[in-house]
Parts: structure tokens; C-alpha cells; sequence
């Protein structure tokens, strides 16, 4: 009896240490660490005695660095159906750079020496899944105007069923996460910002967020759905952005932020009406409907997708009677960007050619703005223009002097202005015929060439009198590049990018010089 007692607690034991230690979570960590290192010659895109070449910023135009990123997810599996999943970014600086950088244009972003960025629940219930938290939230369809370096806090509610997936989403985002920082206006054809691209800018904003709004809300909707086949994917989502951040202006408020695509001279309005500090109250609704497909038939692979945004940016009836004969008025929002990528592979080769069209703000028309969804910060399409790395550790391409606030013939800094060529692509088409060769298993090279040409030729301060560039054409780059697998999981690059300036740089002045530039850049990936 003692005996059988002895293994019954044996066995009782063993089941309890089998039953605690299965319910230990399960911890799955994933990375990146990326180091980028480059050489840029001529920033400012400037030559001789153009405007700004002197030698006060003769260091700025010819450039080099190296930078790196960590980042770290860990996904924490609970028990079945029940996840936490975490990130964060460490190190992201220019080596030899302090952990805070400055909060100054072009040196905006704001970076720590760790940055918490996600952090949400996933649970099975309602015959789906929800994810709820600190999220990725822009990423949807080829990626070519989305930005999935970002996170909201949200709930995504999804259900699948065989090969159909259907989703419901809510995002909160702040009042200043989006295109309101201290530097830019979208009603400018090239401006240096984005649809939520310039996150984490603006921190004397985000530090101070004293409006005197009824609703410091910025809330977006959407549904989606997706059908997945053997070869394929396509998708139709419908999104709401209502954003009242700056809500109604009230007696001992001051608004910080314009519009980003509202009435074009709402400040200086504004002012003269006797309010100092303070702008026009604004709220603004636009809709998004956002088809895409990709198709990989034999040798052939494609891809597409299309935005197509709509709404209106109303302004505070209040604010509007004391601003009754200035002009000041609702501003309706009507834009559209396509992207296509078509490619054929033959054995170790390929070639394909991408298009991109991205409509621009016609400045002609003031209660109108025909923006449409700027590219995102994470596609690269170029190892210069329009890249991530290359914009948020070099600066954007152009002459500040010539095409940016504070410039004699662009408009005050107090307007916030900018035309530079950032990461976020907007008021552009762009094609671009590639070539690639797969030498072998670990080496691929990769020839690029791409026309790149502005919709509208901007006017100065969005101004429909203002004076008006002298071109429309940003330029044209060739890059030649390599990537290498050192190992399944690290990756070195290796590659040359020239860009031929277009007269559009010259800003509202034939007279100013402009001259080419070239990169050379390598950089080391790893993942896990």
C-alpha cells in the first residue's frame, strides 16, 4: 500500500511539473539589424553660384555617414489563441551620434536610444481573431503607399474562412502623428511630408499639445477583404479618416497645426483677422477606396494597386465669421495614385518595368485640393529619390536655399513650405524599366533606370498668384547594385546611384544652376 501510494505521488508529481511547464509561455523573438553606410556628392543638387552654395553650407551638400537600426519583436504565446507581441528599436543613429538627436529640420525625427513601438494582445474570439493595442497599421496591398515602419493604436477584427479573409479596424492616432509637424504644408506639390510618414517628427508638438480644440481626435476606419488563390491575391479596402485634432477654436486657444490639405493661406487669414498665434480651426473628413492584385502566371509576375481619396477640409464656422471677406474657405479633396509592376524572369534573368502616377495639387484652384495618397516611406523604389535610408539619414534632395522655407523665392519660413524630394513621393510619375541577374544561389546584381517628372508645376506657398516653377521635371537616376548572402540570414549590398537634375529644382528661377549627384552606398542586413 505504501508502495502504491509512493508511485501515486510520483506520477502526481511528474503530471504537475509536465502541467506547469506546459503552461509556461512560449517566447518567439525575430530581428533586424541593418548598418548603412554612404557617400553623397551633391545634396543641394546645386552648381556653381547658384543660390545656397556657399560656403556656410558647402558641408551639408557633399555628405557621408554610416547608420544602423536594431530592432526587436518578441511574440509571447500565452496559451492557444491567446498572444502578446511587443517591439522596439534601439540604436537608430548615424554612428558617433548622441542618443537624442536634434529636433531641427532636416534632423526632425525624434530618436531614442530605445523606442518602444508595439505592443498588442491577439485573442481568438467572435469566430475570429482581434488584435488590440500598439500596431502595425499601414501596410495594405503592394506596399507602394503604405508605411509599415509605423504603429497605431487600435482594433483589428478579422475573420478568414477558406480563402477569404475580412477585416473591420479602428486606429486612434494622435493629434499630431499625422503630416501636422512643425515643417510642411501638403498644399505645396512636393512638401516634406506624408500621410503619417513623419510619425515620430514634430516633437515640440507632440511635447506641447495644448489646443484649445473641443476634440483632439484623429480616428480611422476601415473594412477590407481579401481573396487568396495558388498564385495570387487581391484586395478591396474602404477607409473613413476624420480628423479633428484641432476641433473648435476656443477664446484662450491657439491652434498649431494648417491643414495639411485645407485653404492655402489659412494662417496669414487668420492672423490678419487679429488673432495672433493661431490658425483657422479645421476638421477634415476623406474616404479611400483601395483596390490592388498580385498575379504570378509562369514567368510572368504582376502587381498593381490603386488609391483613390476623397472628403472635404471644413473649417470652424466661427472662424469663418471673423474671417468673413479674407476668402477663407472649405477646401474639397479629390486625388488619385496608381502603381503597376510587371516583370518576366528567364531562367537567371529578369526585367520588368514599373509606373507609378501620384496626382498633385493644381494651385490654380483654392476651395480644391487634388492631392492624392502620397508613396510610402516603405517603398524604395530608387537608391536616392524616394528612399528611406537615404532621405532619413542624408536629408531630402534639393537645395533649401532655392526650393525650401526661408528661400527668397519661395515664401517666409513662417508659411513651412517645402518642395524637397523626401521618402514620401507625392505629386510625381515615375517609370522605371530594371534588369536583374541571379548569378547564383547568394549573388544577385540589379540595373535600374527611372524618369521621374512632377504632375503640377507647384507655385510658390501654394499661392494660385504666387510665382510658379520653371519646371516640372525632378530628374532621371540609373543605380547599378549587388546583393550578396553571406549567410542565409545577413545580406551585404553593395551599389552606385546618379541622378540627372531636373529643371524643377531650379524652383521659380531659370537663372539658378543645378547639378547632377551620385551615391555610393553598402549596407548589411541580418535577420532572424
Amino acid at each position: 500500500m505504501k508502495k502504491l501510494l509512493i508511485g501515486f505521488l510520483a506520477v502526481g508529481l511528474i503530471m504537475g511539473f509536465a502541467m506547469t511547464a506546459s503552461a509556461q509561455p512560449n517566447v518567439k523573438a525575430s530581428g533586424q539589424l541593418y548598418v548603412y553606410g554612404a557617400y553623397v556628392d551633391n545634396l543641394y543638387m546645386s552648381k556653381g553660384s547658384a543660390t545656397g552654395t556657399t560656403s556656410a553650407n558647402a558641408a551639408a551638400n557633399a555628405h557621408s555617414n554610416i547608420a544602423n537600426r536594431l530592432r526587436m519583436q518578441f511574440e509571447i504565446q500565452i496559451q492557444e489563441g491567446l498572444k502578446l507581441t511587443t517591439r522596439f528599436d534601439a540604436l537608430e543613429r548615424d554612428w558617433g551620434q548622441k542618443y537624442v538627436v536634434n529636433t531641427t529640420p532636416p534632423d526632425g525625427a525624434v530618436e531614442a536610444n530605445i523606442s518602444m513601438e508595439r505592443a498588442y494582445v491577439t485573442f481568438n474570439a467572435l469566430y475570429g481573431v482581434f488584435d488590440v493595442g500598439y500596431q502595425q497599421s499601414r501596410a495594405w496591398g503592394t506596399c507602394a503607399f503604405c508605411d509599415d515602419y509605423d504603429s497605431d493604436p487600435g482594433i483589428l477584427y478579422t475573420y478568414m474562412t477558406g480563402p477569404w479573409t475580412v477585416a473591420a479596424n479602428w486606429q486612434k492616432r494622435s493629434a499630431y502623428a499625422e503630416t501636422k509637424q512643425s515643417a510642411g504644408s501638403l498644399n505645396g506639390a512636393t512638401a516634406n511630408m506624408g500621410e503619417g510618414s513623419f510619425q515620430a517628427s514634430g516633437n515640440a508638438r507632440r511635447l506641447a499639445n495644448f489646443e484649445g480644440g473641443t476634440d483632439n481626435d484623429h480616428d480611422i476606419y476601415q473594412i477590407y477583404g481579401i481573396y487568396r488563390w495558388a498564385t495570387g491575391q487581391a484586395g478591396l479596402r474602404f477607409e473613413m479618416d476624420r480628423d479633428a485634432s484641432t476641433g473648435k477654436l476656443q477664446s484662450t486657444g491657439t491652434i498649431q497645426a494648417t491643414a495639411p490639405y485645407g485653404f492655402w493661406n489659412e494662417a496669414t487669414k487668420y492672423s490678419t483677422a487679429g488673432v495672433s498665434s493661431a490658425n483657422a480651426a479645421w476638421v477634415s473628413t476623406f474616404y479611400e477606396i483601395a483596390p490592388y492584385a498580385q498575379w504570378k502566371f509562369g514567368p510572368f509576375d504582376f502587381e498593381g494597386e490603386l488609391r483613390y481619396i476623397w472628403g472635404k477640409t471644413e473649417y470652424d464656422s466661427a472662424a469663418k465669421a471673423a474671417l468673413v471677406g479674407t476668402g477663407l474657405t472649405d477646401v474639397d479633396r479629390a486625388g488619385w495614385s496608381l502603381y503597376l509592376m510587371g516583370k518576366y524572369t528567364m531562367g537567371a534573368f529578369y526585367g520588368g518595368l514599373e509606373f507609378a502616377y501620384i496626382t498633385g495639387d493644381d494651385p490654380s484652384t483654392t476651395d480644391k485640393n487634388e492631392a492624392g495618397v502620397p508613396g510610402g516611406a516603405a517603398w524604395d523604389p530608387l537608391l536616392m529619390y524616394g528612399n528611406y535610408w537615404f532621405s532619413k539619414h542624408h536629408g531630402a534632395l534639393g537645395n533649401p536655399n532655392i526650393v525650401g522655407p526661408g528661400a527668397a523665392n519661395v515664401g517666409a519660413a513662417t508659411t513651412f513650405n517645402w518642395y524637397l524630394a523626401t521618402e514620401v513621393e507625392t505629386n510625381e510619375w515615375m517609370l522605371k524599366p530594371f534588369v536583374g541577374w541571379k548569378v547564383n544561389p547568394n549573388l544577385e546584381i540589379v540595373a535600374q533606370y527611372a524618369f521621374l517628372k512632377a504632375v503640377n508645376k507647384p507655385r510658390v506657398n501654394g499661392n494660385p498668384n504666387g510665382a510658379q516653377f520653371v519646371g516640372d521635371t525632378y530628374g532621371s537616376e540609373f543605380d547599378l547594385y549587388a546583393n550578396y548572402k553571406i549567410y542565409n540570414n545577413l545580406t551585404y549590398t553593395v551599389g552606385f546611384g546618379y541622378f540627372w537634375t531636373g529643371d524643377y529644382f531650379k524652383g521659380t528661377d531659370s537663372n539658378n544652376n543645378v547639378g547632377d549627384n551620385y551615391l555610393f552606398m553598402n549596407a548589411l542586413n541580418l535577420t532572424f
